[in-house]
């Protein structure tokens, strides 16, 4: 009988562990208030696809362009970014330096001239917009081995359609900075 009633006791603690039910957990925390940042990031990714670097841009006066190095700009009449500084500003606290540095300069669609901020209007295209930014869910899908996040945003195509995307977010010394440039 001894012997039965160790077997059972055995069993009943090494059955538990054998079948994953012990209390470990592999699913990661993001706190409240990194997340807060993260969709900060991703709304403002929104608006810089939307209206400045992707399918629009700056709202521009084109009545009073000037022509500097063969190209034809004309001057940003915006209140959301309405200088170099801030435009630079808004791109590299969003973005990685080399993503923030690519949108900036390849091609340079925005330039400072006598410190105000111009629009090369070469690039003046007009497209409709892929993704609605306005309501968006994120979910953490995993931590990449560099360390930097990936995400699931589920959102709205401007077509109405459901659609999701992968962000990847980068944390360096908790400074979080989106990975890509999501237009």
């Amino acid at each position: 009988m001894k012997k039965l009633t160790s077997i059972l006791i055995l069993v009943s603690i090494l059955l538990p562990l054998c079948f994953g039910c012990s209390n470990s957990n592999n699913d990661v925390y993001i706190g409240e208030g990194k997340m807060t940042v993260i969709r900060s990031l991703i709304s403002t990714n929104g608006l810089i696809a939307n209206e400045v670097f992707g399918a629009n841009h700056l709202p521009v006066d084109a009545s009073q362009t000037i022509t500097q190095n063969s190209r034809i700009y004309a001057p940003v009449v915006s209140d959301k970014i309405s200088t170099y500084a801030e435009l630079e500003s808004v791109v590299k606290s969003t973005y990685t330096e080399d993503v923030a540095n690519r949108l900036l300069s390849e091609p340079e669609k925005y330039i400072e001239i006598d410190g105000k901020l111009y629009f090369d209007l070469h690039y003046d295209i007009k497209n409709e917009a892929e993704y609605d930014w306005s309501d968006f869910e994120i979910k953490l899908k995993k931590i990449n081995d560099d360390g930097s996040y990936l995400f699931k945003v589920n959102l709205k195509k401007t077509n109405g359609f459901k659609s999701s995307i992968k962000i990847s977010v980068s944390d360096t010394n908790g400074t979080l900075r989106l990975c890509e440039f999501y237009n």
